[in-house]
């Protein structure tokens, strides 16, 4: 065997595994730490992962960002989807923690209530953000990159429990019950991905509807109840 071939072959790989390790801390740690105003981290962030792609020849359609990957199905199981995580969170999750746990009030987005200004501008966010950029970075760049590390027959599943474990820690300032619930989130999301053929608009519609939901029964007051 060619050494001489094999030897920047492989360090080429190593660099690549680096830089991609260095831009999952990036957009993890990035966000909460340098105190950019109304999430435009995500343009540095998102950024940085299309940089990574393009030097890859890759795009953000290798990510599962499918060229024709929505159509009324993808609507319709996204809102589906969404409203059975709303169920599950408001009448399993909650109440059991409640009932295990000492729950601190939700304040986060409090700004939002009887303001339907704040609420119409939250919602926006929440699909820019919340369901297109943390998909894209999560359920894409991140699940992606673990899955080609580990390269075995079960990478998704790993890289999905993986990935759902990071994604709630990037929850860090909604407390460890908030870091708890996007886990289980991930895990979700990450469930509507590998079921409908690895195509990403699914889990960004759910994850974006799921949002919006949430933020409307803040609004109205009804969270939690």
């Amino acid at each position: 065997m060619d050494s001489t071939c094999e030897d920047p072959k492989m360090k080429h790989h190593f660099a690549t595994n680096i830089i991609s390790l260095l831009a999952i801390l990036l957009v993890v740690i990035f966000p909460h730490f340098v105190p950019l105003p109304f999430y435009s981290y995500a343009i540095i962030c998102l950024g940085v992962v299309i940089l990574i792609l393009r030097k890859e020849n890759k795009t953000l359609r290798d990510l599962g960002l499918k060229q024709n990957g929505i159509s009324i199905k993808t609507f319709l199981v996204g809102i589906t989807s969404a409203l059975v995580w709303v169920a599950f969170m408001r009448w399993i999750y909650l109440p059991l923690i409640s009932y295990l746990f000492i729950v601190p009030d939700y304040t986060e987005y409090n700004f939002i209530q009887n303001n339907p200004t704040n609420l119409i501008i939250t919602i926006a966010a929440a699909w820019i953000i919340g369901g297109f950029y943390e998909e894209i970075i999560f359920r894409g760049f991140i699940q992606k990159t673990i899955e080609g590390w580990l390269n075995n027959n079960h990478s998704f599943l790993f890289a999905g429990l993986i990935t759902s474990v990071i994604f709630g820690l990037y929850h860090s300032q909604q407390g460890y019950l908030g870091m708890i619930s996007a886990t289980l989130g991930g895990l979700f999301w990450t469930f509507l991905l590998k079921r409908f053929g690895k195509n990403l608009w699914y889990p960004i519609i759910s994850h974006a509807i799921f949002d919006t939901i949430t933020l409307t029964l803040i609004y109205l007051g009804l969270f939690g109840k």
